[in-house]
């Protein structure tokens, strides 16, 4: 006691101290039993809602009306959307390998010509992507009518790239189809019964794979061009007004032309000239005419000079924006295959 009435200062701090260190422990507990108890009601919460999702519904006439509804709104839903992807893909004429050839040479000549009157450069060896074709014919007229499409998707591209604004096409590729390939297609899956879950159960069937309905084919683009000219581009390619066929750009890649910065002494701005140091102006003149008959000649009106207003000099350099962009794009082509058959398979 002798030291507490000594110190009183020291222990009154202390004892304050530790009564608030005794009373933050308090409220600590309190706080994370409580959460304990939040936190296992949420849990039962979880669990007894995942129970119910994956209940099986009862057999009664209004389960089976509700989920006949749902089923209903759902088919009309994807039935209505089928309808409208059908009409987004361009009709695929029938066409002979020998005629696709001629087609080929044609849209390439077009092509060029397009190009040539809009100012936009092509790669040397320039086929619209199909060079293989050029010496040999497609496998078959089938064949012939699926690339006869996609040609004309690649030709409809490149049209927009020269549309665009875009100066040069550095790279055009594109990827083959399905039936280019010595591939065989893989074969379909098939359905396999899983145990029963009791006995005396029967074994109910696994429901096949879903059809696909999408194919998806890729032309792969390396351009030049500025900065207007891209935002034009991928606009056209997003807009289904533009372009007839369903493209995605699946990957764009901009590389700057100027990697580095100007210099200091590049990006200074001009002086403007200082006034009166100028070309001077033209002074007044007067011109006179001598009269037919000989009399004294007659002092004409003074013509005065006109000077032509120059632009105002450039108080400003521009430093970023005017480089031209190397441009890597990755556009597919999707195509939607047989969607009101396939519809039933996936539902």
């Amino acid at each position: 006691m002798s030291w507490i009435q000594d110190n009183k200062m020291p222990a009154a701090i202390l004892g304050v101290s530790g009564a608030g260190v005794i009373g933050l422990g308090v409220v600590l507990f309190n706080t994370w039993s409580s959460y304990s108890a939040t936190l296992e009601n949420f849990d039962n919460i979880n669990n007894g809602l995942a129970i119910l999702k994956g209940a099986t519904l009862a057999p009664t006439p209004e389960n089976l009306a509700l989920k006949q509804g749902v089923v209903a709104e759902y088919l009309s839903t994807t039935d209505s959307l089928a309808r409208v992807l059908d009409k987004l893909q361009p009709p695929v004429a029938p066409i002979s390998n020998t005629d696709f050839k001629a087609k080929l040479s044609a849209k390439t000549a077009e092509s060029r010509k397009l190009a040539t009157a809009l100012g936009m450069a092509l790669p040397v060896e320039y086929n619209l992507g199909f060079d293989t074709y050029t010496s040999e014919l497609p496998k078959s007229d089938q064949v012939a009518a699926e690339l006869s499409g996609y040609l004309d998707a690649v030709d409809e591209i490149v049209n927009t790239l020269a549309k665009s604004g875009v100066k040069s096409v550095n790279l055009l590729q594109r990827s083959e189809l399905a039936s280019e390939k010595d591939t065989p297609a893989p074969a379909p899956p098939k359905r396999t019964p899983t145990p029963a879950g009791r006995p005396g159960q029967a074994a109910r069937p696994v429901a096949a794979a879903p059809a696909k309905i999408t194919e998806r084919n890729q032309v792969t683009i390396s351009l030049t061009c500025d900065q207007a000219a891209l935002q034009l581009l991928i606009s056209r390619l997003a807009s289904p007004s533009e372009v007839n066929n369903f493209t995605v750009v699946r990957l764009l890649r901009i590389e700057n032309e100027k990697q580095e910065g100007p210099l200091r002494s590049a990006a200074a701005a001009p002086v403007a000239p200082q006034p009166g140091s100028g070309e001077p102006s033209a002074a007044p003149t007067t011109t006179t005419a001598a009269p037919p008959d000989g009399g004294a000649p007659a002092t004409a009106k003074p013509v005065v000079a006109v000077s032509v207003a120059q632009p105002a000099p450039e108080d400003a350099v521009k430093i970023l924006g005017g480089e031209m962009l190397r441009v890597y794009l990755e556009i597919d082509l999707v195509k939607f295959l047989n969607t009101q058959a396939a519809a039933p398979a996936t539902r």
